[in-house]
């Protein structure tokens, strides 16, 4: 009669196993910690917020691009005074945009010595008299404004990723108030708005380190123990033991660049699991531009644990939600 029940209760729990869905509980765990992403969709840039981004990002490129439009009319009205381009090697003033003409960037003119890149630009303002004949200034202008594109391009890149890290800052600071935590500040000297580190009792927080313990390349995040406030910086970073949380902030707006950035910040990500064998750090992602495809990848490592957190940029919960998380460590 015993074995007749324990065989009636075994049938019905296969019956209702079959029928029941199978629950991962590794995977329910490591979503707690996130509030408010509870499917990949919640971690997709809405389309207003990317068409607002758009504008904004427009408006500041054509202020940051105002500079180089008034160097060229300046170049312009210096390119007058000459009949033959080779007459303007001997033009100290407009030397350098005249480089910049040439095709050379900032950092390919550090490859050159003077004479060298005068015997190059001769060559090319020859080649461009040939080609161009009597518009050769008009020809010069565009040059210079082309390359000067690229320029501004790298310079919207660098403010994008700045106001990325300040806007992450600021909801950091909001979290460490809301713990009654009045922490210290460090900022660059060389940029007074850049907030290189945020110190609070037994904890320190940098930005933009390359540690050598990740083989010396960029880490966005990185929050430390500091047990003791007197050892320096590179000493805790020396230390595997200091590491708590690791995470990547990744800003602009523009889908096309989504893609790239986080292959950046997988690519930095994964170097800190393979330092970390053991004890590794939590993990986190912030980014401005996320598409369907990078969120559904994103959502997986949180599901599988790669990740422990992650936040879209432009959803002041989903920020604020990780901000609380790490300085509760």
């Amino acid at each position: 009669m015993i074995g007749s029940l324990i065989w009636q209760i075994s049938s019905i729990s296969a019956i209702m196993n079959q029928n029941s869905p199978v629950i991962h509980y590794h995977e329910e765990l490591r979503l707690t910690e996130l509030s408010y992403v509870r499917t990949s969709k919640d971690l997709v840039t809405p389309i207003d917020v990317t068409q607002s981004g758009f504008l904004q990002q427009a408006l500041r490129k054509t202020k940051e691009a105002s500079p180089y439009v008034d160097r060229a009319k300046q170049l312009l009205d210096k390119l007058q005074m000459a009949l033959e381009p080779q007459e303007l090697i001997d033009i100290e003033e407009i030397r350098d945009d005249l480089i910049t003409a040439a095709g050379f960037s900032d950092k390919a003119t550090s490859y050159f010595s003077s004479s060298e890149l005068e015997n190059a630009l001769l060559e090319v303002l020859e080649q461009i008299e040939k080609k161009a004949g009597p518009d050769w200034r008009t020809e010069i202008i565009y040059r210079f404004l082309l390359t000067r594109g690229d320029t501004l391009g790298g310079v919207m890149r660098n403010i994008m990723g700045a106001e990325a890290k300040a806007k992450f800052t600021e909801v950091i600071l909001k979290a460490l108030q809301n713990k009654d935590i009045l922490p210290s500040i460090i900022h660059s000297k060389a940029n007074i708005d850049k907030v290189q580190q945020i110190s609070w009792p037994d904890r320190i927080l940098l930005f933009d380190k390359k540690p050598k313990l990740i083989g010396g390349k960029n880490v966005d995040v990185i929050l430390l123990r500091q047990s003791e406030s007197h050892v320096s910086v590179t000493a805790l970073l020396d230390r595997k033991d200091n590491y708590l949380v690791c995470g990547e902030v990744k800003g602009g707006i523009d889908p096309a660049g989504a893609d790239e950035h986080w292959k950046t910040a997988y690519g930095a990500l994964a170097r800190i699991r393979e330092k970390f064998q053991e004890g590794q750090p939590k993990l986190f992602f912030v980014g401005a531009a996320i598409e369907n495809s990078m969120a559904d990848e994103i959502f997986s490592q949180l599901q599988s644990g790669l990740l422990n957190h992650a936040a879209n940029l432009n959803v002041s919960q989903q920020v604020s939600d990780l901000a609380a998380w790490l300085v509760s460590f």
